[in-house]
């Protein structure tokens, strides 16, 4: 009996960053590799717990990564309010929920355990702006897919400088609805092939992702202040789209500085992780060392306004002649008779799903098709998003 197993049809995911030239690049030095401090912080106009990231710099091939553990940290601003956080989970978080404010000066604070001080430079708040999303059919390097553009116009043209996170939300359906599995179980000193009813709710599931890398616009020589940004292209046969999808986008307005600071990071360092330190060369931020003047410090505070939008659609929105099942997954089932396999060979159990026998099979004899195609809950969750709209 053959018990290969069917692969599955690799998906696809594909994430386009464009990013336009800037006017001012900050200078990386080369250097031998030195354990220094790396700071992410962005701090936004939303009521929410804010984030600070501290760690430190490791070498390129090495992506454990370091938090910088025991720190005291705070940001205050200009009106001398002091805004306090405690560590968590890896991360430093506000112990309370706030939000940044126009017109004030805001300044990162950080003092280690061993007892080394660090400071920002007083970052703004920058222009808010709202936006809105456009999911149409498009052609990319010579493949149909789905364009997402980001919209916005800024009248008083003072943004002009753009960076963008996302995370996509898809629903999963399975090509079988299993109602029941096999299972192993002990009988007469050795084992014997049950059927029971099987786990409910694995045959529609939802997987988020999020975004990974820089991705970033701007508008510094159009006239208008005005953003039609590509931030997501879909293949067509990307299994994410072919049911119902949904991406939520946020657009944060920076300030020319981090703008440059995020750009050439970009350049220096195409992973997945914003910010990553990348040894032998670092970027100078607005971040220092009030302790040691030359002590190097990779990372930027930065304060920006955000705005965010979500909008769904199904693959016959944008390709109403289409069938998606043509494009995705195909399941072969597979006859299993266990009757004829040593019982160190059942670990097909762990990779398949029962759907059942046909006809004029023994009794030992069963259809299985691989997991992903008959139990979703093994990659994705069953549990129904709060923000879901069917």
């Amino acid at each position: 009996m053959n018990l290969s197993i069917i692969k599955k049809t690799s998906l696809a995911f594909f994430a386009f960053a464009f990013l336009s030239s800037c006017t001012e690049q900050y200078v990386y030095q080369n250097q031998d590799f030195e354990d220094a401090m790396s700071v992410e912080a962005t701090l936004t106009n939303e009521l929410k717990y804010q984030e600070i990231n501290i760690s430190r710099t490791r070498l390129v091939n090495d992506t454990i990564k370091k938090p910088e553990s025991g720190a005291k940290v705070t940001v205050v601003d200009s009106d001398g309010n002091v805004f306090n956080f405690d560590e968590k989970d890896g991360k430093y978080i506000s112990v309370n929920e706030f939000k940044v404010e126009p017109n004030k000066n805001y300044q990162l604070k950080i003092t280690t355990k061993s007892g080394k001080s660090y400071i920002s430079s007083q970052q703004v708040l920058t222009t808010q702006n709202s936006i809105d999303l456009e999911a149409k059919m498009a052609e990319k390097d010579g493949t149909q897919g789905v364009q997402i553009n980001v919209k916005s116009f800024d009248p008083a043209n003072t943004s002009k400088y753009y960076r963008y996170e996302y995370e996509e939300t898809y629903k999963v359906q399975t090509v079988y609805n299993t109602t029941e599995r096999v299972e192993l179980v002990p009988y007469q000193g050795s084992f014997k092939m049950i059927i029971v009813p099987a786990e409910p709710n694995t045959h529609i599931c939802y997987s988020t992702k999020h975004s990974t890398g820089i991705i970033q616009t701007n508008t510094k020589d159009l006239t208008e202040d005005r953003v039609n940004f590509p931030v997501r292209f879909i293949d067509k046969s990307n299994y994410i789209i072919a049911y119902r999808y949904s991406i939520l986008v946020s657009q944060y307005t920076q300030s020319q500085a981090a703008y440059d600071y995020y750009y050439t990071s970009k350049k220096m360092v195409d992973s997945g992780e914003l910010l990553s330190p990348n040894q032998p060369g670092y970027i100078i931020g607005n971040i220092k060392s009030t302790s040691d003047s030359s002590e190097k410090v990779v990372g930027f505070f930065e304060v920006a306004s955000v705005a965010k939008k979500r909008i769904f659609f199904n693959f016959t929105d944008i390709f109403p002649s289409d069938d998606p099942t043509t494009f995705f997954r195909k399941c072969e089932p597979e006859e299993i008779q266990f009757s004829d396999i040593p019982v160190d060979n059942y670990k097909v159990l762990s990779t398949h799903v029962y759907i059942g026998g046909g006809p004029g099979l023994s009794p030992t004899s069963y259809w299985m098709v691989e997991k992903q195609c008959g139990d979703c809950t093994t990659f994705s969750s069953n549990v129904i998003p709060s923000f879901w709209e069917n």
